[in-house]
């Protein structure tokens, strides 16, 4: 199992590939935090109802107690109370963080908690050979099409990673 941030929801909803956690952890955990970030009735995006349908199902919503830690971590390391709660979640569950987010990459690794970014979890379903070359290029681009920032030099690392599975 892992702890999945927002940012990593919302990009694989937009482009109608969530699915993939499911294959790669078969179930995945969110923190209410995060459930709020997502699917809170003041957010509109391509896929809310998708991530709103999969906590019924496969995502595990935690709602930690903690809010005084919770709110103590985010003021801290100047980080969002939902990212706070999931370095609580990681922390309290030994699980690793999936997120797209540099500050609670960071702060996660300055706490021993492992992280992976999306591109890292896109090569991860490439190695289990859950998705094949031509698919790992193609959901990059529609992740990138859809808002996901990266570097152009994490692009073509990326890029090159891809092309030297076989």
């Amino acid at each position: 199992m892992a702890v999945i941030d927002s940012s990593v929801l919302i990009h694989l909803s937009r482009i109608n590939k969530l699915y993939l956690l499911k294959k790669y952890f078969r179930k995945i955990k969110i923190t209410g935090e995060v459930f709020e970030e997502t699917v809170s009735v003041n957010k509109s995006f391509e896929g809310k109802n998708d991530i709103k349908e999969a906590c019924t199902d496969w995502i595990k919503v935690i709602n930690l107690k903690n809010k005084k830690k919770i709110k103590e971590i985010s003021e801290i390391n100047g980080i969002e109370e939902a990212d706070s709660s999931l370095i609580l979640l990681a922390e309290k569950e030994k699980e690793i963080i999936l997120t797209n987010d540099y500050l609670l990459v960071q702060v996660s690794k300055s706490r021993k908690i492992a992280c992976w970014w999306l591109t890292t979890f896109l090569l991860k379903l490439l190695k289990k050979k859950i998705i094949k070359k031509n698919e790992a290029k193609k959901i990059l681009f529609e992740l990138i099409q859809n808002g996901l920032r990266i570097s152009i030099e994490v692009y073509a690392a990326i890029e090159i990673k891809i092309n030297e599975f076989t």
